[in-house]
């Protein structure tokens, strides 16, 4: 735990003098979201109970052996937004279907568990989860990023034919940890509207949020027991080489997604997606690179009608 910086304060009461610390309230702040994020992590049981029960009976389906199209029909029809969400985006660009998707069932059938997987958590963590009163427009840039990340990483993973969870729903899923501890530390007062963007605490609160975040992104991926390679990605996309210098994949496509997401965000600026070492190491051509920012590009205003964001 770092020491907390101020000057020494001196106060009298009668004839004792003593000496006490200036604390700040981004100080106070820093040190309550490292104890939070302990406490987050540690319980298992409110992480699993964030997933609402149709997703997480959704998700449970998903990886069942003896799932078929009507079981998941059956337990999405329990929630008529979610189950007319997963119709709509069936039917979107995202998946081109050649024929209109007209329910739930013809969802699974047409693009596949996985792929209704994927959209059930696109539905529940952009549209349902994650409010943040008085933050919505550093949530609003939040879920961009990850739709992009999202869209990113599932172009990655069809240009270097690897597996499905390596796709979409890591790109969408390694960086739910800001979300969840963000929305922790305003519902319990730690942060207040106008803490992240003051020029004194910002930049530190901001800093401790985004230390944090990997650990509790990944705790909550395997509370809600997703796929391995989605825990990895959530866990070490900022640190995606071992101490022996093997690479963990997941976690590096997710870096890759990152670098792609960023050049397409409004604003972006520095390193070009096709120069970042996360790409590069990849093995990626630069115009595979600049194809897939075309693409993420064109999809996110899609994907961010689709998901309800904003």
């Amino acid at each position: 735990m770092p020491a907390i910086p101020g000057g020494p304060a001196t106060t009298r009461t009668g004839n004792t003098a003593r000496s006490t610390k200036t604390v700040a309230v981004g100080e106070t702040a820093l040190i309550r979201i490292d104890h939070y994020a302990d406490a987050i992590v540690t319980d298992t049981k409110a992480l699993r109970r964030s997933l609402p029960d149709v997703a997480a009976e959704a998700l449970a389906l998903c990886t069942s052996s003896t799932t078929d199209a009507n079981a998941m029909e059956r337990t999405l029809s329990r929630d008529p937004f979610i189950s007319a969400q997963v119709i709509s985006i069936a039917n979107s660009a995202m998946f081109a279907p050649r024929m209109p998707i007209l329910g739930v069932r013809d969802a699974v059938v047409r693009i596949g568990l996985d792929a209704v997987r994927d959209v059930v958590l696109m539905v529940v963590t952009n549209s349902t989860m994650y409010r943040v009163r008085g933050f919505e427009a550093r949530v609003d840039i939040i879920r961009r990023r990850t739709l992009a990340a999202a869209a990113a990483a599932r172009l990655l993973a069809k240009v270097l034919r690897v597996e499905s969870e390596y796709g979409f729903l890591a790109g969408l899923l390694h960086d739910i940890g800001e979300l969840v501890l963000l929305e922790r530390c305003v519902q319990e007062g730690m942060l207040v509207p106008g803490m992240l963007e003051d020029p004194t605490d910002g930049p530190i609160l901001r800093d401790r949020l985004d230390y944090h975040h990997t650990r509790v992104g990944a705790a909550l991926c395997r509370a809600w027991k997703l796929p391995p390679g989605v825990i990895e990605a959530a866990e070490f996309h900022h640190d995606y080489k071992t101490a022996d210098g093997k690479t963990r994949f997941a976690a590096h496509l997710c870096a890759a997604a990152d670098a792609i997401a960023a050049q397409v965000m409004p604003g972006a600026h520095g390193i070009s997606a096709a120069d970042a070492p996360a790409i590069v190491e990849l093995g990626l051509t630069t115009d595979q690179a600049n194809a897939i920012v075309q693409h993420v590009t064109a999809a996110l205003p899609l994907l961010v009608s689709a998901a309800g964001v904003g």
